[in-house]
């Protein structure tokens, strides 16, 4: 108990945390955000309404990430728990009404019902980049740019309860992610994710191709 209490100290947000809706240009700084593709800055920056970009991804899980998968499942599934080669995905991205950035992913595996997967990006009261899952699991996040768009690499993990923030163990999770947002030009963009465990190596894997709306109608 007096672990647990050791935990959570530091921790507490005083009741639900507060947000705050992510500002790319100040996270990566004037500069890098400038020589980013425009159409990555727009898909990074506010949205007014909703936005849905159609694609295909690889979904790949080791025996472990797979374990992990089925175990998240009580917890809102927050990682897709099956796998494919070319599985029809659709990402929805909007802001709520407290300002949070949501990407919802709608997996349609062959002969599944469709799954979607959400979450919300989000500032921290120390500013620090977070993203958290519908059933509370969360990671804070560093992004940086990189030729032709950007990386997201994970700091840690933790579970939101209220107004609890618990650390979670690196050793019990998929292990640090690393996500990239690539423009490839003519309206298309890839989407690759990797969470690489310091036991286990590569444990989950997602990529792919999405189209820009925006783009395919300009």
């Amino acid at each position: 108990m007096a672990m647990l209490e050791a935990a959570v100290a530091g921790r507490r947000t005083g009741g639900h945390p507060h947000v705050q809706a992510p500002d790319f240009e100040r996270l990566l700084g004037r500069e890098a955000w400038a020589g980013l593709p425009a159409d990555v800055r727009r898909r990074f920056a506010r949205h007014a309404s909703q936005v849905v970009y159609p694609g295909q991804l690889e979904v790949r899980a080791s025996w472990f990430g797979w374990l992990i998968a089925q175990v998240l499942r009580l917890a809102g599934t927050p990682l897709a728990p099956w796998r494919g080669p070319d599985v029809p995905t659709d990402v929805t991205v909007w802001q709520d009404s407290q300002g949070a950035l949501v990407w919802d992913r709608a997996y349609r595996f062959k002969g599944r019902q469709t799954l979607t997967v959400s979450s919300r990006k989000l500032v921290g009261d120390d500013g620090a980049l977070l993203e958290i899952t519908r059933g509370g699991l969360g990671m804070s996040l560093s992004v940086e740019a990189e030729p032709g768009g950007l990386v997201f690499r994970s700091r840690e993990y933790f579970l939101q309860l209220g107004p609890l923030r618990l650390p979670i163990p690196m050793l019990i999770t998929p292990g640090p992610v690393v996500v990239r947002h690539t423009d490839l030009g003519a309206g298309d963009f890839r989407f690759e994710m990797t969470f690489r465990h310091p036991w286990f190596g590569d444990t989950l894997h997602q990529a792919g191709v999405f189209t820009d709306p925006f783009n395919a109608v300009s």
